[in-house]
């Protein structure tokens, strides 16, 4: 495998040269590259009852999310129905509710695990360890109807899913404001409430759903505005492309020991976001070197690594690529905290 290792300050140095001036990985992937959302999800100490009626008061305490916006971020239209979630959680599951307006609420598929995106749906993607591998999907659209699956890895990567994965305890309900499937009326909303156990999720018997512990997590609507489509896709955090499986560029979900109402813990990033994005904008590269030439590289100036890039890491940090034709390895080592973040060509995201 061919190895690049190089320090911040050498690369900063070498892209310096005007014969090398270019708009560099992070202007060119920008899109890509949006600062995630966050939410701090609070503890609850209430039964709660999923039936989709949100009564207990440990929901009205619950902060709501923002309002989704277009699944490609910004300069695109805003949503012409407004959505918005909630979590909270207890020893045994991650609580979530959402509200969708919706005029005219429309659900025909009536079997599980068929694909329910064909009808209007709420979606929640879940990734408890953060590494891109084995993170879960749960859609059901608006007669509580729920398909559910596993993916070992993004589509981008040839993941594979399994929908013989049936979140196993699962509790979900549905209420709608409105009726179901008739024109010449008009609703105003329907809400999904779930209760995700933490059993169906956790990875080598270390359980996930613990204070202090951050989970990558998203939500999307899809939306089919007119029969046909095409659809629109509506989500907390923009993945700045129409695809839901970029698991690096889902929302930060931080959990709270503190019961929901008594005061809010401040959100931390577990990343320097500066080298995380460039470790991402480097994944990216490598893709577009493999579709143009066939195989990946460790050549910073193939890819296009710029002065203006590395200039955003901390100092003392530094970049090492290893490729072959068909595998690669990213990593920066992150200055003054002896943390190296990794990823490779099946986005796979580590920190050592």
């Amino acid at each position: 495998m061919n190895k690049s290792i190089l320090p911040a300050i050498a690369i900063a140095f070498a892209f310096s040269m005007p014969s090398m001036a270019q708009d560099g990985l992070l202007k060119k992937y920008a899109r890509l590259l949006t600062t995630p959302r966050h939410y701090v999800c609070h503890r609850t100490n209430e039964k709660i009852k999923i039936d989709g009626k949100l009564n207990e008061k440990s929901w009205a305490k619950a902060a709501e999310t923002e309002s989704f916006v277009d699944i490609s971020g910004e300069d695109f239209p805003k949503p012409v129905y407004d959505t918005k979630a909630r979590m909270m959680w207890d020893d045994d599951y991650l609580y979530v509710s959402a509200v969708l307006e919706e005029p005219n609420i429309v659900a025909n598929l009536t079997q599980r695990d068929t694909i329910i995106y064909h009808d209007n749906d709420f979606e929640v993607f879940l990734d408890p360890t953060g590494d891109g591998q084995c993170y879960f999907e749960i859609e059901n659209n608006a007669r509580g109807v729920v398909f559910d699956l596993m993916l070992d890895r993004a589509y981008r990567s040839n993941g594979n899913f399994y929908v013989q994965w049936d979140c196993p305890g699962m509790k979900l309900a549905v209420q709608r404001d409105g009726t179901l499937n008739k024109q010449n009326d008009r609703d105003r909303s329907w809400t999904v409430e779930m209760a995700i156990p933490h059993k169906a999720i956790t990875r080598n018997f270390t359980n996930p759903l613990q204070a202090g512990n951050t989970w990558r997590l998203n939500f999307s609507r899809v939306e089919w505005l007119k029969k046909g489509g095409p659809e629109e896709n509506w989500v907390w955090t923009p993945t700045g492309e129409i695809n839901m499986h970029a698991p690096n560029q889902w929302g930060f979900l931080q959990f709270s020991d503190k019961a929901v109402g008594t005061g809010n813990d401040e959100f931390h990033y577990p990343y320097d976001m500066a080298a995380y994005k460039l470790l991402w904008a480097l994944f990216h590269a490598e893709f577009e070197s493999h579709g143009k030439r066939g195989a990946y590289t460790s050549s910073p100036s193939l890819l296009g690594l710029t002065g203006d890039d590395i200039s955003t890491l901390p100092q003392g940090s530094n970049v090492e690529i290893e490729a072959t034709t068909n595998l690669f390895t990213a990593s920066i080592l992150v200055g003054g905290t002896g943390k190296r973040y990794v990823v490779d060509q099946n986005g796979k995201f580590e920190m050592k």
